[in-house]
Protein backbone atom coordinates (compact mmCIF):
# COMPACT_ATOMS: atom_id res chain seq x y z
CA UNK A 1 0.00 0.00 0.00
CA UNK A 2 1.31 3.50 -0.91
CA UNK A 3 0.51 6.33 0.58
CA UNK A 4 1.49 9.77 -1.49
CA UNK A 5 0.62 13.49 0.44
CA UNK A 6 2.30 16.61 -0.74
CA UNK A 7 2.24 19.42 1.25
CA UNK A 8 1.88 22.55 -0.39
CA UNK A 9 0.85 25.98 0.94
CA UNK A 10 -2.43 27.70 -0.68
CA UNK A 11 -1.70 30.92 -1.92
CA UNK A 12 -5.05 30.92 -3.64
CA UNK A 13 -6.59 34.61 -4.24
CA UNK A 14 -9.10 36.04 -2.33
CA UNK A 15 -12.77 35.33 -3.53
CA UNK A 16 -14.07 39.06 -4.75
CA UNK A 17 -16.98 39.01 -2.92
CA UNK A 18 -14.43 39.24 0.38
CA UNK A 19 -12.88 42.32 -1.47
CA UNK A 20 -16.47 44.23 -1.88
CA UNK A 21 -17.37 43.46 1.47
CA UNK A 22 -14.38 44.90 2.75
CA UNK A 23 -14.14 48.09 0.59
CA UNK A 24 -15.72 51.78 1.47
CA UNK A 25 -16.72 52.25 -1.93
CA UNK A 26 -17.83 50.83 -5.15
CA UNK A 27 -14.97 51.16 -7.79
CA UNK A 28 -17.68 52.32 -9.77
CA UNK A 29 -22.00 52.76 -9.81
CA UNK A 30 -24.21 50.01 -9.92
CA UNK A 31 -26.08 50.17 -12.95
CA UNK A 32 -28.80 48.06 -11.96
CA UNK A 33 -29.25 51.09 -8.95
CA UNK A 34 -29.00 53.71 -11.56
CA UNK A 35 -31.63 51.70 -13.94
CA UNK A 36 -33.62 51.29 -10.88
CA UNK A 37 -33.57 55.14 -9.49
CA UNK A 38 -34.40 55.89 -13.21
CA UNK A 39 -37.41 53.98 -13.67
CA UNK A 40 -38.71 54.93 -9.94
CA UNK A 41 -38.09 58.62 -11.14
CA UNK A 42 -40.33 58.15 -14.05
CA UNK A 43 -42.58 56.39 -12.24
CA UNK A 44 -43.59 59.55 -9.95
CA UNK A 45 -43.77 62.08 -12.49
CA UNK A 46 -46.45 59.23 -13.85
CA UNK A 47 -48.00 59.60 -10.51
CA UNK A 48 -47.60 63.37 -10.41
CA UNK A 49 -49.11 64.37 -13.88
CA UNK A 50 -52.46 61.13 -12.38
CA UNK A 51 -53.29 63.45 -9.64
CA UNK A 52 -53.32 67.12 -11.63
CA UNK A 53 -54.68 65.43 -14.65
CA UNK A 54 -57.47 63.96 -11.85
CA UNK A 55 -57.38 66.89 -9.24
CA UNK A 56 -56.80 64.78 -6.39
CA UNK A 57 -54.97 66.63 -3.60
CA UNK A 58 -52.56 63.65 -2.81
CA UNK A 59 -50.15 63.53 0.50
CA UNK A 60 -47.09 61.15 0.03
CA UNK A 61 -46.29 58.85 2.49
CA UNK A 62 -43.00 57.99 3.77
CA UNK A 63 -42.87 54.48 1.53
CA UNK A 64 -44.38 56.59 -1.65
CA UNK A 65 -48.04 55.83 -1.22
CA UNK A 66 -50.15 58.66 -2.38
CA UNK A 67 -53.26 59.53 -0.23
CA UNK A 68 -55.94 61.58 -0.18
CA UNK A 69 -58.81 61.08 2.34
CA UNK A 70 -62.48 62.60 0.64
CA UNK A 71 -64.84 61.27 3.86
CA UNK A 72 -63.32 61.18 7.27
CA UNK A 73 -65.40 58.09 8.50
CA UNK A 74 -66.31 57.28 12.37
CA UNK A 75 -64.86 55.15 14.94
CA UNK A 76 -61.15 53.53 15.49
CA UNK A 77 -59.07 53.56 12.80
CA UNK A 78 -57.87 50.35 11.21
CA UNK A 79 -55.73 48.44 12.73
CA UNK A 80 -52.79 45.72 12.38
CA UNK A 81 -54.88 42.24 12.21
CA UNK A 82 -58.26 43.72 12.20
CA UNK A 83 -60.42 42.13 8.94
CA UNK A 84 -61.25 45.22 6.77
CA UNK A 85 -64.38 44.93 3.87
CA UNK A 86 -63.86 47.81 1.07
CA UNK A 87 -65.56 48.97 -1.56
CA UNK A 88 -62.99 49.72 -4.42
CA UNK A 89 -62.24 50.66 -7.69
CA UNK A 90 -58.75 50.02 -9.26
CA UNK A 91 -57.45 52.14 -12.04
CA UNK A 92 -54.58 51.66 -14.22
CA UNK A 93 -53.17 55.47 -14.76
CA UNK A 94 -54.19 56.01 -18.16
CA UNK A 95 -57.57 55.89 -16.66
CA UNK A 96 -58.53 52.12 -17.62
CA UNK A 97 -61.01 50.12 -14.49
CA UNK A 98 -59.26 46.95 -13.91
CA UNK A 99 -61.13 45.85 -10.62
CA UNK A 100 -64.03 47.44 -9.35
CA UNK A 101 -66.12 45.60 -6.29
CA UNK A 102 -69.41 46.34 -8.44
CA UNK A 103 -68.10 43.50 -10.48
CA UNK A 104 -65.33 41.68 -8.94
CA UNK A 105 -67.33 42.05 -5.06
CA UNK A 106 -66.08 43.57 -1.93
CA UNK A 107 -62.48 43.02 -0.93
CA UNK A 108 -61.86 41.48 2.57
CA UNK A 109 -58.60 40.72 3.71
CA UNK A 110 -56.60 40.67 7.12
CA UNK A 111 -54.91 44.02 7.44
CA UNK A 112 -50.50 43.24 7.91
CA UNK A 113 -51.37 39.89 7.79
CA UNK A 114 -52.64 38.77 4.22
CA UNK A 115 -51.29 38.79 0.81
CA UNK A 116 -52.50 41.78 -0.12
CA UNK A 117 -50.58 44.75 -1.92
CA UNK A 118 -48.94 46.55 0.61
CA UNK A 119 -49.86 50.13 -0.27
CA UNK A 120 -53.52 49.09 0.27
CA UNK A 121 -52.68 47.60 3.92
CA UNK A 122 -51.23 50.89 4.74
CA UNK A 123 -53.83 53.03 3.14
CA UNK A 124 -56.49 50.86 5.33
CA UNK A 125 -54.55 52.14 8.53
CA UNK A 126 -55.15 55.12 7.85
CA UNK A 127 -58.66 55.15 7.93
CA UNK A 128 -61.88 53.94 9.70
CA UNK A 129 -65.11 53.00 9.15
CA UNK A 130 -67.43 54.86 6.13
CA UNK A 131 -63.71 56.46 5.18
CA UNK A 132 -63.32 57.19 1.81
CA UNK A 133 -60.38 57.73 -0.20
CA UNK A 134 -58.32 58.46 -3.11
CA UNK A 135 -55.04 56.49 -3.44
CA UNK A 136 -51.86 56.19 -6.13
CA UNK A 137 -50.03 53.00 -5.48
CA UNK A 138 -46.49 52.82 -6.64
CA UNK A 139 -45.39 49.56 -8.29
CA UNK A 140 -43.00 48.67 -5.69
CA UNK A 141 -46.11 48.77 -3.27
CA UNK A 142 -48.86 46.96 -5.66
CA UNK A 143 -47.79 43.71 -7.78
CA UNK A 144 -43.98 44.82 -8.49
CA UNK A 145 -42.07 43.79 -11.65
CA UNK A 146 -44.72 40.16 -12.19
CA UNK A 147 -47.58 42.00 -12.55
CA UNK A 148 -50.98 40.25 -10.80
CA UNK A 149 -51.16 37.56 -13.27
CA UNK A 150 -54.40 38.83 -14.93
CA UNK A 151 -55.21 42.03 -15.46
CA UNK A 152 -52.45 44.21 -14.49
CA UNK A 153 -48.61 43.96 -15.96
CA UNK A 154 -45.65 44.30 -13.95
CA UNK A 155 -44.37 47.50 -13.23
CA UNK A 156 -47.54 49.18 -12.97
CA UNK A 157 -49.15 52.02 -10.88
CA UNK A 158 -52.47 51.87 -9.25
CA UNK A 159 -54.91 54.67 -8.49
CA UNK A 160 -57.53 53.30 -6.43
CA UNK A 161 -60.70 55.07 -4.57
CA UNK A 162 -61.53 52.76 -1.23
CA UNK A 163 -64.24 52.46 1.04
CA UNK A 164 -64.34 50.69 4.41
CA UNK A 165 -67.12 49.07 4.45
CA UNK A 166 -66.86 46.94 7.67
CA UNK A 167 -64.17 46.57 10.29
CA UNK A 168 -63.87 43.47 12.32
CA UNK A 169 -61.79 44.09 14.95
CA UNK A 170 -58.68 41.69 16.24
CA UNK A 171 -59.74 40.60 19.64
CA UNK A 172 -56.51 39.75 20.93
Amino acid sequence: MFCFHGCKENKAKEPDFVRIQQSDKPEKEDPYLKWNQMNVGREDEDIDFFTRRYGWNVERTGTGLRYESIKEGSGQPVQTEDVVTLEYTTCLLSGDTVYSSRKDGLKTFKVDKSDEIMGLHEAAKKMKKGGKAHLVVPSFLAYGVAGDGRRIRGKVSLAMTIEVVDIERNKN
